[in-house]
């Protein structure tokens, strides 16, 4: 079960990289190698970020020290996701712009900072 707000921001985190696409389109002259970039950087913190709530979140109604441990071990694997993606994507995807991919990245983890700003 995910908590109603962090799905709010995963949706927000969604829009986020979808408004990264669309501007890597259009700065990076139609170049579909940009675009890629942004959504793979993008589902870059997407994904772990999806994951984390999973497992931040899967009980309710618990001990606090169990809470704590959910969260500590959902950072981790996240982290640890995180890396694993970044990692996969420089591998694997040889036209891979860089400003494209840490474009889309930033673009989903700022969906943190825009939910703790506005009433998402």
């Amino acid at each position: 079960m995910i908590n109603p707000d962090v799905d709010k921001i995963l949706r927000l985190q969604v829009k986020l990289i979808l408004a990264a696409v669309v501007l890597s389109l259009v700065l990076g002259g139609g170049r579909l190698d940009v675009a890629v970039s942004a959504l793979l950087g993008g589902l870059s913190a997407l994904i772990p970020a999806w994951v984390y709530s999973r497992i931040a979140y899967a009980k309710r109604h618990v001990a606090p020290s169990v809470l704590m441990r959910n969260h500590f071990r959902g950072e981790a694997v996240k982290f640890i996701l995180t890396v694993a993606l970044f990692g996969c994507v420089l591998v694997n995807y040889k036209n891979l712009s860089v400003a494209g991919l840490f474009g889309g990245y930033f673009a989903a983890v700022s969906g943190y900072w825009f939910g703790l700003l506005i009433k998402v």
